[in-house]
């Protein structure tokens, strides 16, 4: 799966997969959340180390305060739900009105980078936090890069939907958290 994506990514193109059989989708769609989930989980890992070494000060995540303010059901909903479609719409949406290759080429690089970009805000803006940026939001690039591919192969709602999987997913523990009231640090 991953050569596919790192093929489809070396010389991307605005072309659907053939195979429209939903078996065979949908195996396609599980593969690309694990290997999302894994590889975004090993970089978070890696990030570790910026705080671990003291290279980058104690950096609170956007989501901590969020589990203050909001209730776990508002939570769901916005990170499972809202955030998926949104973002899906706004920067995966578009790639469908660029056909020709350089352009959609160029589209869909730049969409990837625009959804890395975005959630630098998760983290409190520090000069050094922009100097580590690319990897702090590697994670959201890596989904990025897989939530295009499934969109130009197999549609929107398949990138919308491995969005809000990923979403749900890396909710759960946070969701345990909050309704177990385990203190985070």
């Amino acid at each position: 799966m991953l050569k596919i994506v790192y093929a489809f990514l070396k010389n991307p193109t605005n072309t659907p997969d053939e195979n429209t059989d939903f078996g065979y989708r949908f195996v396609t769609f599980i593969k690309l959340l694990f290997w999302g989930l894994l590889i975004g989980i090993g970089i978070v890992v890696f990030n570790s180390i910026w705080e671990t070494t003291g290279i980058l000060g104690p950096n609170e995540h956007a989501l901590s305060s969020a589990m203050d303010d909001y209730t776990t059901p508002m939570l769901f909903l916005l990170i499972v739900i809202v955030a998926p479609l949104f973002e899906e719409l706004l920067f995966r949406g578009p790639l469908a009105f660029f056909k020709e290759t350089k352009r959609f080429k160029i589209a869909l690089y730049v969409s990837i980078l625009l959804f890395g970009a975005v959630h630098i805000s998760n983290f409190e803006i520090t000069p050094m936090a922009l100097v580590l940026s690319p990897f702090l939001v590697a994670p959201q690039l890596v989904l990025g890069t897989f939530a295009g591919f499934i969109r130009i192969k197999f549609g929107l709602i398949w990138s919308i939907a491995l969005h809000a999987c990923h979403n749900f997913i890396l909710f759960l523990p946070l969701a345990l958290i909050k309704l177990l009231e385990l203190p985070i640090e």
